[in-house]
């Protein structure tokens, strides 16, 4: 009976392995040319803003870099040419300029910017803290709800011209007064989402961009816009917002976040969006479907690689295997 019991568990997994379905266009544009850049290394780590090579390299808005971070250490952050790294054990390394700077905390971080003398920590106990750095003094550490299961792409905090505003694991946006070193304000995303870290924070003009894995959020001349979506990538284009998801759309939007166009793609399960002349996104089946800013004239091309290896998009850049191109 046991037999029985196992060849039928068997043949249900074989069956649902079987019935999964895939993106399969009906016809492409060929291969996709591009130049391909080949790196020494792959990459062993990443986050919103960069990621780690095997070598300690790593690979930033400016590119990859020609010098390395201290073995142990990961990227998490590019300031301007200030490079941020972190251990696992505390440690937080600033790198400027052939200047190196190490602190140690009591908690694991998970994302850092700096200004100036000031550093705007996160940490994986769902902490924040504003601490300078030449007082070496802590102006304030404030702690939230913990989260357990969070996305890859933890954000950074963001230095604007009188605020900081801190991503939080458990999908807030905190405002922090720089002189008065004091939280003013408290933007709840995503207070009831399953994983809801905040992965992508930036700004348009005066308008701020935030997202959740299951939320889409921007503050516009003191507005709250929100909309739920599975999402999978965020980009900024031309000052317009797209958003791939976990269901194969890939949608426009604009500062309000009304939706200005869509597109579906069935069964399509995209890695990376990125954006040159015009918008790409890659789809795990080894294509690459390119869109002028319109969402329009779309065309898919062939474009191997690994999905089961790490992939980053950042800018006109796409990082994959232990290569890299240059998107038109």
């Amino acid at each position: 009976m046991k037999n029985i019991y196992l060849v039928l568990v068997i043949a249900l997994f074989i069956s649902g392995c079987s019935s999964r379905q895939y993106f399969e266009p009906e016809d492409t544009n060929g291969d996709y040319q591009s130049e391909v850049s080949y790196n020494d290394y792959e990459i062993v780590d990443f986050n919103a803003n960069g990621a780690t090579l095997e070598d300690y390299k790593f690979i930033s808005a400016d590119g990859i870099t020609t010098n390395s971070i201290k073995n142990g250490f990961k990227f998490i952050n590019n300031n301007d040419g200030v490079i941020i790294g972190a251990d696992s054990q505390g440690q937080l390394l600033i790198q400027n300029k052939g200047s190196i700077e190490e602190f140690a905390f009591d908690k694991n971080i998970i994302s850092a910017s700096v200004k100036d003398n000031l550093i705007a920590l996160c940490f994986v106990d769902n902490s924040i803290m504003l601490y300078d750095k030449k007082l070496k003094q802590k102006y304030f550490k404030e702690y939230f709800t913990l989260s357990l299961v969070n996305d890859i792409k933890i954000a950074n905090p963001i230095f604007l011209d009188t605020v900081i505003l801190y991503p939080t694991l458990d999908g807030k946006v905190i405002v922090v007064d720089i002189a008065k070193k004091s939280i003013i304000k408290t933007m709840n995303i995503d207070p009831r989402g399953k994983i809801n870290n905040i992965i992508y924070l930036s700004s348009i003009d005066d308008t701020l961009v935030a997202a959740t894995p299951s939320k889409l959020f921007t503050f516009v001349s003191g507005r709250v816009n929100i909309k739920d979506f599975d999402i999978k990538n965020v980009i900024i284009n031309n000052k317009s917002i797209i958003i791939s998801t976990l269901d194969g759309e890939v949608i426009k939007l604009n500062k309000e976040l009304q939706i200005i166009k869509r597109k579906k793609f069935k069964f399509a399960k995209f890695h990376a969006l990125g954006a040159g002349e015009y918008i790409y996104a890659l789809e795990s089946n080894e294509y690459l479907i390119r869109f002028n800013s319109d969402l329009e004239d779309v065309k898919i091309f062939d474009f191997s690689f690994d999905e089961d290896k790490k992939v980053i998009s950042i800018g006109d850049k796409l990082y994959f295997d232990d290569k890299s191109i240059t998107l038109k």
